[in-house]
Formats: structure tokens, sequence, C-alpha cells
């Protein structure tokens, strides 16, 4: 695959703030880097990512969508869907960015309503975003 289909990913600073302290305490740090650079990797080739059951469109707003990546910590043994850790990314297929908008366990956005709870923090942290998808 060339560098051209690839994504440019960030991490947002609200997702650096609060979501990914909470990983670096709960892992090893060699554990949580090896984990996070995959995730970027992952990012990185995210159309083919789509393809397949580790990630999904959520939402769809012109070139813009929200998309949920499963993803495991390195040497943990569940699967990426199976170990409930998730990052909302906004992808911008015409600029070819992927924004980590969000990093998170279901041990804390948990059930129920899981989709409820992200949107909400997004509405409340990234109010430009939420007002593209009409939240």
């Amino acid at each position: 695959m060339s560098t051209s289909d690839q994504y440019l990913v960030q991490l947002s600073d609200y997702a650096k703030r609060y979501y990914v302290k909470a990983f670096e305490k709960r892992y090893a740090k060699r554990q949580w880097d090896t984990t996070l650079r995959s995730i970027y990797a992952d990012l990185a080739r995210i159309e083919e990512y789509l393809k397949y059951d580790k990630a999904e469109t959520i939402h769809v707003a012109g070139a813009r969508r929200i998309v949920k990546l499963y993803f495991r910590v390195a040497q943990t043994k569940d699967s990426a869907k199976a170990s409930g850790n998730r990052a909302i990314v906004l992808v911008e297929k015409d600029t070819k960015v992927a924004t980590i908008l969000l990093v998170y366990s279901k041990n804390e956005i948990a059930p129920p309503d899981e989709t409820a709870k992200w949107q909400s923090v997004i509405k409340d942290n990234f109010k430009d975003i939420a007002q593209t998808f009409g939240w």
C-alpha cells in the first residue's frame, strides 16, 4: 500500500487528558505504549479495517465519519472486540486525517446505552463535531 492511501493519525488533547491517562495507570508503560502504536497503525489504514469487524462506521456527514475502532491492550488475551476497549475516531476522508476523540474501556463508559454516553461526551467537548453530525 502506498503512503498516499494512509491517514495521518492525531490524538485529541481531550483523549490524552482524560482517557489515555486511565489506560496509562492501569497498564505497564511499555504495554500501553505498544498498544497506542498499534492503534495508530490501525487508524493509518482505517479504510482496510472498515472492511472487517475491527472497526465500524457509526455516523456519516459528507466526507466526515465517526468510526468505532475495537482494540485490545498488548499482552492481554482477549480479542479486540471482547476486550471492551474502544476508540471513537473522527475520520476525514478528503484530508486523510483520523483524529482519536475518545479511547475507553466499557468499564468507563458502561452499558446501558454506551453510544448515548460517548455521544454526550463528544457533544460537551467537541461541539463543532457534534454539530456536524446533528447531535
